[in-house]
């Protein structure tokens, strides 16, 4: 696993600290975790982060216990997108995930950003896991990967995403 750098983002006991990278192969926990937000059971090869993506390390008293993954100027400007959120096996039912989009979309917000999230269609439990976050799905963007996504916002806001 790549060493973290500073923290970006805390809420609770989560703290969003940014990293080069994760070795997959060092923590396979964390390769499960990200497999799992494509489909439960995938087997395939986890996809690389998007261009411009910034990588950030859950920690929790010092121990990574999930990864965050945020572009910023999609699916507009003025805001970004959490492409995974993933936490260890291990470490689920503790809502580290919420409390880490939480953290990041009061960062966000303070810089003023808007925080959108996009889930796999074939990822039910992910689905179901923004809206237990209190996000909301919203109709895409023209031109975004609308066939195989849903994209969330926070809240009851209606509109497109762009």
């Amino acid at each position: 696993m790549t060493a973290g750098g500073r923290v970006w983002a805390r809420f609770g006991p989560v703290a969003l600290v940014s990293t080069a990278g994760v070795d997959l192969g060092a923590a396979p926990g964390l390769r499960r975790a990200l497999a799992d937000g494509i489909e439960r059971g995938y087997s395939g090869e986890v996809p690389a982060a998007p261009a411009g993506a910034k990588c950030f390390l859950l920690r929790v008293d010092g121990e990574t216990v999930g990864v965050f993954t945020l572009v910023r100027g999609v699916p507009g400007s003025s805001k970004a997108t959490a492409y995974a959120v993933a936490i260890d096996p291990a470490h689920r039912g503790h809502s580290y995930g919420v409390q880490a989009l939480l953290g990041a979309e009061r960062r966000l917000a303070g810089e003023g950003c808007e925080l959108f999230t996009r889930v796999p269609r074939t990822n039910g439990r992910g689905l179901y896991f923004m809206l237990r976050a209190g996000f909301v799905p919203v109709p895409p963007e023209a031109g975004h990967d609308a066939d195989d996504v849903t994209w969330f916002r926070r809240g009851s806001r209606a509109g497109a995403v762009g």
